[in-house]
């Protein structure tokens, strides 16, 4: 079975024993331990094995005996629970890295999607500006076209025959 750590509070919080008491353990070197950036780490694996003798005294000492306890079966049940609680931990940390690369996708897709908005609304101004060019041109041919040939349209004009 491999190593599984964690650290010294949450191990406090899984086993119910107080900081004093594990410090204790560390310095007598009664537990496996490491640590990592000012943190210090506790094999869970072992961990588990230490607390199994203190669980069976206190239940000796409330009156049930220790033979109704069957050591592996409680062993094997502490691993297990600290073994699941490393995968929770686990995998709440893979979920918090999945939805930070998300999110940084979702931002980069958002900056790109603004870019476009920019390029587009770019591209509007230069086609309204050539569309008024166009409009003042065509007021111009208009204009230019009803001076040339407006006097000849109306000597053209048909008189009345009657």
């Amino acid at each position: 079975m491999g190593e599984n750590w964690v650290s010294v509070k949450e191990f406090s919080q899984i086993t119910g024993m107080n900081l004093e008491t594990i410090h204790g353990m560390i310095t007598r070197k009664e537990i496996k331990f490491k640590e990592v950036d000012g943190v210090i780490y506790i094999d869970t694996e072992q961990g588990s094995k230490l607390i199994v003798p203190e669980a069976i005294k206190s239940l000796a000492t409330t009156g049930q005996s220790t033979e109704s306890v069957n050591l592996n079966f409680v062993e094997k049940t502490i691993s297990t629970i600290l073994n699941l609680h490393e995968k929770v931990v686990a995998s709440k940390d893979e979920t918090v890295s999945v939805l930070k690369e998300e999110n940084m996708f979702l931002k980069e897709a958002l900056i790109s999607v603004q870019e476009i908005l920019e390029d587009e609304r770019n591209n509007l101004r230069v086609l309204t500006e050539q569309l008024d060019n166009c409009q003042e041109e065509l007021k111009f041919v208009k204009k230019k076209y009803k001076l040339m040939w407006g006097k000849v349209i109306e000597d053209y004009k048909p008189r009345n025959r009657f």
